[in-house]
């Protein structure tokens, strides 16, 4: 049986994958808004930054959708919500603490391996980068 960290790991590394061969996704934006995704929920809460996120489409949506799966499927705080923000909007506060904690500690996966597996440019080749 695998612990929730590494559950949390796997995930992040398929998503951060499948991202870097998506030709739409810039490597580059997508190292960067990782990497200020944990700060915006720190600072704003949550429901702010998942907002935001997915009202800007492409790259900080495909991290919105990646916060918004990990978030709403079977075990965690928004389990059987559609989405992110329904669960936001729908659920009790205790729910939104964990999910919010959850968010971060997903996201450190997400950055680290962004960071590993992306290239420094935007040309979007994917690889380890070397």
């Amino acid at each position: 049986m695998q612990t929730i960290q590494q559950q949390r790991a796997k995930y992040a590394l398929e998503k951060v994958n499948q991202a870097a061969t998506n030709p739409r996704i810039s490597h580059k934006e997508y190292k960067s808004y990782a990497s200020n995704l944990p700060a915006m929920i720190h600072m704003n809460g949550l429901g702010q930054a998942a907002a935001f996120f997915k009202s800007k489409g492409d790259t900080h949506g495909e991290l919105y959708n990646l916060l918004s799966g990990w978030l709403c499927q079977q075990g965690q705080p928004y389990a059987g919500c559609a989405n992110l923000l329904e669960g936001i909007t729908t659920k009790d506060m205790h729910a939104y603490r964990l999910a919010q904690a959850e968010a971060q500690a997903l996201m450190d996966w997400v950055k680290k391996f962004a960071k590993a597996f992306m290239t420094d440019g935007d040309d979007n080749q994917g690889g380890s980068g070397q």
